[in-house]
Order: structure tokens, then C-alpha cells, then sequence
């Protein structure tokens, strides 16, 4: 009998042991502290893009630098999805991004706001246009696209809309 009571005993704590390992992040954290003063978090999108009469072709994209504690960290973390990869009804590589509309507008966010992020199970194609939360184990190899690239990826176990909870 004092092996069943062990054993619930184990099953009913690995869940919250598992819970405590996955670290909740806010977009800043992906970015090393001595650039969280030098440079504001901002959503570019307030200004016209057009305005520079050589356009957006002038603009390149900032390098972050990454946080390197962060490497093979378990994260849970909110933003906006630019899907890659996918079909008619989920999307199963997508960037993960601080704000709607980023990537898709120039000039895009630094390095390390940018996630590469693979997720096997796919998100359903309906819900792309909003908040998501995504949970998986963070890397700090980037992933370049095009004209830009992302400061990290990852490989997402979980990814549901967002909810101030």
C-alpha cells in the first residue's frame, strides 16, 4: 500500500515540478540589460515607412544580441504569429514576434525580438491574426529569412491564444 501512496504522491506533484522548470517571459527578457537601457522597446509602426524618399530599401533590420543564459531554457512567452510553413489549416513554422503587423511592415524588429519557431502540432490557421501564448524550449540559434533574420528559435510544445492568466 506505501508504494500506491508513493506513487500518487509522484504523480501529483510532477505536474507543478514541470510548471516551475518553464520560465514566463516578457519581450525585454530576450534582450541583454545593457540594451534594454540603450535602446526602447518600440512599436515602429506610429511612423510612415514611405517617408524617407529612398524607401524602405534603406532600412536594415537592427542587430540584438542574444541572451545567452537563455539557451535550452523552457519559456512560455506572448506575441503575434508571421507564419512560414504550414497548410490550408494550421501553420507549423511561424515567427513569433512582440506585435501585430511585424515583419510584414519595414523596417522589421531587432535580432533578438524574433523567434524562429517550429511547432509539429500546428496552430489552427483561424486564429494567426491574434494573440497566441507559446511554450516550448528556447535556443539561441538564429534563423535568417529573406531580408531578415531571427535572433533565436524554437521548438513550441504548446501554443494557445493569449489570456491575461
Amino acid at each position: 500500500m506505501k508504494w500506491f501512496y508513493a506513487l500518487l504522491t509522484a504523480a501529483l506533484l510532477l505536474p507543478s515540478v514541470a510548471m516551475a522548470e518553464i520560465k514566463v517571459l516578457q519581450w525585454e527578457d530576450l534582450r541583454p540589460a545593457d540594451e534594454q537601457q540603450a535602446l526602447p522597446n518600440v512599436n515602429p509602426h506610429g511612423g510612415d515607412p514611405f517617408a524617407d524618399e529612398s524607401g524602405p530599401a534603406s532600412w536594415v533590420q537592427p542587430q540584438g544580441q542574444v541572451v545567452a543564459e537563455l539557451d535550452g531554457q523552457t519559456i512560455k512567452l506572448p506575441g503575434f504569429i508571421v507564419p512560414l510553413e504550414g497548410d490550408e489549416t494550421h501553420v507549423t513554422e511561424f515567427l513569433l514576434v512582440p506585435y501585430f503587423g511585424a515583419c510584414v511592415h519595414v523596417p522589421p524588429p531587432p535580432t533578438n525580438q524574433l523567434i524562429y519557431v517550429k511547432y509539429e502540432q500546428g496552430l489552427p490557421i483561424d486564429i494567426i491574426w491574434d494573440a497566441v501564448w507559446v511554450t516550448g524550449k528556447l535556443s539561441t540559434n538564429s534563423y535568417a529569412i529573406e531580408e531578415f533574420s531571427a535572433g533565436y528559435s524554437m521548438e513550441a510544445t504548446l501554443a494557445n491564444p493569449y489570456d491575461e492568466g
